[in-house]
């Protein structure tokens, strides 16, 4: 074929000399005539798609094959047919006819959902353009069941699908939105008994519905929609019989479907109701779900200059909008605070989306409602008076194996590798997820199938938590992340978040104020309650210092902090670890008592359970006068033993025996605990013991 001829296959060619053309694209709905052709030095015709679409899709779109676009002297001697994937049967073709049965267009559907329009040439080809007079699909055989109620549809295959079950059924082309005067008019003309109108389960499809229900009852027909329950999303009425329905509950969902339309569908964002979230510090979304449409503001921040910043994503259900991935019409860095820029969003915002709203007025409210909500901050300003009371303490904590959590602050364990931190910290999601608690792991360390599976061995037989325990495996810093996060959780109503751990998610260096007081912010920002797992460096784990990565910074912005240590384990089971929990500051109240915890090890199931410290290799984790009263429980011992077997100096033994009342000096000088002093009038012999 030659330059000339192929160029004829499109719509929309402007010709640039004899050896360039630009036109519209066959294998896409292209608007701007995004497809450039050539001639190569050797004759071949090139094609290039600038919105990305490969040549094969563009030449079968086209009704082209590829062999056409070679020169002459290119032409290879014809082989034996092989069928492709990418074959003429990949192509589903749809005939409009009039009512004398003569062909007007045709609808061809090609791989990836791609529709085009064609009709007669008049020589007995096609042109690649709609029919000049729109008429309804299956227009003879509407005619010729005039008793019969009409049932519209979204898309030729419905319509097939409907009719194959002996039902009156019709669409038009070009799919939600293309209902023209013209449809109508013919309908009007068959006077159909009523007219059932189904729509696709989605916005476009609602609003499709809803506009062409009101143009026909505004015709004078009885027209009803008849939405379909239980439809999956974006699902259509084949859909819907696939999964299990019948006819006769078609039939009787039509019957109970009201004449009218029970909602009037905006027609712009002025009459939509819209929702402004603030999903967390910068980041905001406002969503009409009547239009189908979502802006979401991230990173929002005051640059130098004074203006409102940030990076904008614009969304769409819109029928017929120019979308990519999960429907985003517009992605971009945008100054709020900027009419003109605003006012250039509005312009390619309706040049993409193809509907002629008040994309200006959007913008301009939504940029309003964002600037007020960062000038009012997080929370309004006013008396200390007016602040509620906080919960009693036992209200205000979930408890999980002895460890209290605070549900709206920040709780930090730390200690050396392989001390149990992980484990522990995904049981204690496991647990909160059963008592209705809905937690996410965040993670920078293992993987989600090796949690998976930890999982599993904690729960064992019993049911594996599945909506209210959530993961996320994470490749940037905290900061970083943190939009993504917040957007999450606030949408998901999470209340308790694990962070593992810190030393991946700073970004930094974390024994640096810089980097510690930034991952502090975003941890903040999430504004949940959260357990982080910190790391021990070595002098750490040998001097027990008050805080992880010797960094006061860490300490200072929990409200609570725990070390872990693991028993030794020489000797000992490899099945069972023992490991002590040692509340190091409190920025709430006071220092609780160590926690001890054994965890055993099992083929296929990993239990977790308190033990008394007392008895175990980390009773050193105790404070001296709890493991004094371990001691003396046993038998009564002189101060000087006590201090000799508990490695403690004498002075320190004597001043827990005076200060701590259940401590009592016998007749012997030898010390008691009180509540053995007082079952007798006089110590007992050491023979009891």
């Amino acid at each position: 074929m030659t330059f000339t001829e192929i160029c004829e296959r499109f719509e929309r060619v402007k010709r640039v000399g004899d050896d360039r053309a630009t036109a519209r694209c066959s294998a896409h709905e292209d608007r701007v005539a995004s497809l450039s052709l050539s001639t190569g030095h050797d004759g071949n015709v090139l094609l290039h798609c600038h919105a990305g679409c490969t040549t094969a899709d563009i030449v079968e779109m086209a009704g082209l094959r590829l062999s056409d676009l070679f020169g002459e002297r290119h032409r290879a001697v014809p082989l034996t047919p092989v069928l492709t994937s990418r074959s003429a049967s990949s192509q589903t073709v749809y005939t409009y006819r009039t009512l004398d049965g003569s062909v007007a267009g045709e609808v061809v559907r090609g791989p990836g959902k791609r529709f085009r329009q064609r009709r007669p040439d008049g020589d007995g080809g096609w042109a690649w353009k709609a029919p000049v007079t729109p008429i309804l699909y299956q227009w003879p055989e509407l005619a010729a069941q005039p008793d019969k109620p009409v049932w519209v549809v979204e898309g030729e295959k419905d319509a097939d699908t409907l009719a194959g079950l002996g039902l009156r059924a019709t669409t038009n082309a070009a799919g939600a939105g293309k209902w023209r005067a013209a449809h109508t008019s013919a309908l009007f003309d068959l006077s159909p008994p009523a007219v059932y109108v189904i729509p696709d389960h989605d916005v476009p499809g609602r609003r499709h519905a809803s506009s062409v229900t009101e143009a026909l009852t505004t015709a004078g027909l009885a027209a009803a929609i008849v939405p379909l329950p239980d439809s999956p999303e974006h699902g259509d009425v084949s859909d819907w019989l696939a999964a299990g329905h019948t006819i006769e509950e078609l039939h009787a969902l039509a019957l109970s479907a009201s004449v009218a339309p029970e909602v009037l569908v905006p027609t712009d964002f002025a009459d939509a109701g819209q929702t402004l979230t603030r999903l967390s510090e910068g980041c905001y979304e406002l969503q009409w779900p009547d239009l189908g449409v979502r802006f979401q503001a991230d990173h929002v921040r005051r640059g130098r200059d004074g203006d409102l910043k940030g990076e904008l994503t614009i969304t769409t259900e819109l029928a017929g909008a120019r979308t990519v991935a999960d429907g985003v019409l517009v992605w971009t860095s945008t100054n709020f605070s900027s009419q003109r820029v605003r006012s250039g969003l509005a312009k390619a915002c309706q040049e993409r989306s193809g509907a002629k709203l008040d994309w200006v007025g959007a913008l301009e409210d939504f940029s309003i409602q964002v600037a007020r909500s960062e000038a009012a901050g997080t929370v309004p300003i006013q008396p200390l008076s007016h602040y509620a009371l906080p919960p009693t303490e036992d209200a205000q904590d979930w408890v999980v194996h002895g460890l209290p959590l605070a549900r709206d602050l920040p709780t930090i364990i730390y200690g050396p590798g392989g001390s149990g931190k992980s484990l522990f910290a995904l049981s204690i999601c496991q647990q909160l997820a059963e008592r209705g608690i809905k937690c996410l792991y965040i993670d920078w360390e293992f993987s989600g199938a090796e949690h998976r599976k930890r999982l599993g061995q904690l729960v064992g037989d019993a049911p594996i938590p599945t909506d209210m325990l959530h993961y996320v495996r994470c490749a940037s810093p905290l900061v970083v992340e943190v939009s993504r996060l917040a957007a999450y959780v606030t949408r998901h109503d999470v209340r308790f978040c694990v962070f593992d751990s810190v030393a991946y998610a700073a970004g930094g260096r974390p024994e640096e104020a810089e980097h510690a007081t930034a991952y502090m912010r975003a941890v903040r920002q999430i504004g949940v309650g959260s357990l982080h797992l910190a790391h021990a460096v070595k002098s750490e784990e040998h001097q027990e210092s008050s805080g992880p990565f010797g960094s006061v910074f860490w300490a200072n912005s929990a409200r609570s902090l725990w070390m872990i240590k693991r028993a030794p384990g020489e000797g000992a089971d490899d099945r069972v670890v023992e490991v002590a929990l040692t509340h190091k500051k409190s920025n709430t109240g006071r220092l609780l008592a160590p926690l001890g915890l054994r965890l055993t090890f099992d083929s296929s199931r990993t239990t977790i359970q308190n033990m008394d410290l007392a008895s175990s290799t980390l009773s050193t984790s105790l404070p001296l006068w709890q493991r004094m009263r371990a001691l003396v429980a046993a038998h009564a011992m002189t101060v000087e033993d006590i201090a000799l077997e508990l490695d403690a100096q004498p002075k320190s033994v004597a001043r827990a025996v005076q200060r701590m009342e259940i401590f009592r000096r016998g007749g012997d000088g030898r010390i008691w605990l009180s509540s053995q002093l007082s079952a007798a009038s006089e110590p007992p012999d050491e023979d009891r013991f």
